[in-house]
């Protein structure tokens, strides 16, 4: 966010992950669409499974941001381990 000049709030963003047979992709959006969406993540070569949403999820360091997550029910499924 610094390289933007934006400030930065962690409730003022979600993260949306889509999640395809040929892509993993992971953005920020920010929750009052004043600013454009930061790409945190994305990948070719992994494919949809839990252990690769996890290690992603753990590269952004989800955990100290506690962004809202927002996806589509695969992704949500795939979180609550519902395979």
């Amino acid at each position: 966010m610094n390289e933007f000049g934006i400030e930065y709030k962690q409730e003022d963003w979600r993260l949306f992950i889509d999640l395809s047979k040929t892509s993993l992709k992971g953005v920020l959006l920010n929750n009052g669409n004043t600013y454009a969406s930061v790409p945190v993540a994305h990948s070719i070569h992994m494919k949809e499974t839990y252990e690769n949403l996890n290690i992603i999820l753990e590269k952004i360091n989800y955990t100290s941001h506690d962004w809202m997550l927002c996806g589509d029910l695969k992704v949500i499924s795939m979180l609550l381990g519902q395979q």
